[in-house]
């Protein structure tokens, strides 16, 4: 029996990165998609995991059974106060964000082990609050060419562990800039997958938006080819209107 590996998937470059490396294996991969609702940029990540699935099946070199993406609604998700508790300490510590509590969530009430692809980024809340509460080694369960790791429970906090436990992160991406995911991408023959992922969270008229937290990270970490000339021009004019808006209101306020 091939062996299954649970991967997140959102339709961005780390994850579609982390697919396309397991593509190259001879094992069954079963993709998870968290849906919130009132995100923006659900269709576009889902139609991005759609295509992205269908070119990668067409490869000639994918080895990997790569099973159609399983959507779950976290407004589905029960309350957990443990988890929800836990979330909070480290929130307030390193600002993660709103999806590790879902995450918790749903890895526990699935009793599932799942990818979640995560760089090493100094800047990256998520690579700070795993360095900062405990420290990783690897999942031996997952094999030498899963490569993944995994938070070690006899050194790190109990918020750590109650949030991290059933998550695994590849040791690839890792030591991995998103540049570097790039080139790697491009050595694999998946430069036009790479193309096909989908990153920003607040887009309009169906292109990314150049204001939110990812297409500002992609403009400044040597990805601007990832958002178009409008949505750069859009980003520009968003961020002007809102500090100038910002100046405006400090000054009333100094004022009165």
């Amino acid at each position: 029996m091939k062996q299954v590996v649970n991967v997140l998937w959102t339709g961005g470059l780390d994850s579609t990165c982390r697919i396309c490396e397991l593509s190259l294996l001879d094992i069954v991969v079963q993709p998870y998609y968290l849906n919130d609702p009132q995100r923006d940029s659900v269709k576009y990540e889902l139609k991005a995991i759609k295509t992205i699935t269908d070119m990668i099946r067409k490869k000639p070199n994918t080895k990997c059974e790569l099973r159609d993406v399983i959507v779950h609604n976290v407004n589905d998700l029960a309350p957990d106060p443990i988890i929800r508790t836990a979330w909070k300490v480290l929130h307030e510590k390193y600002k993660i964000g709103t999806q590790y509590d879902w995450l918790a969530r749903f890895t526990k009430q699935n009793n599932l082990v799942v990818e979640m692809s995560l760089e090493h980024s100094p800047r990256g809340k998520a690579t700070r609050t795993l360095t900062g509460e405990g420290e990783l080694m690897i999942d031996k369960e997952m094999g030498e060419q899963i490569a993944d790791f995994m938070i070690n429970p006899a050194k790190s906090s109990p918020e750590l562990i109650t949030i991290y436990e059933h998550l695994r992160f590849p040791s690839t991406l890792w030591e991995m800039t998103k540049t570097d995911e790039v080139e790697e991408m491009k050595s694999n023959g998946m430069e036009d997958v790479m193309k096909k992922t989908w990153f920003c969270y607040t887009p309009v008229f169906g292109m990314p938006c150049g204001h939110c937290n990812p297409c500002r990270d992609a403009l400044n970490e040597d990805m601007a080819w990832r958002v178009p000339k409008l949505g750069r021009v859009l980003g520009f004019c968003q961020h002007y209107t809102f500090h100038a808006a910002r100046h405006i209101v400090r000054r009333i306020q100094k004022k009165y």
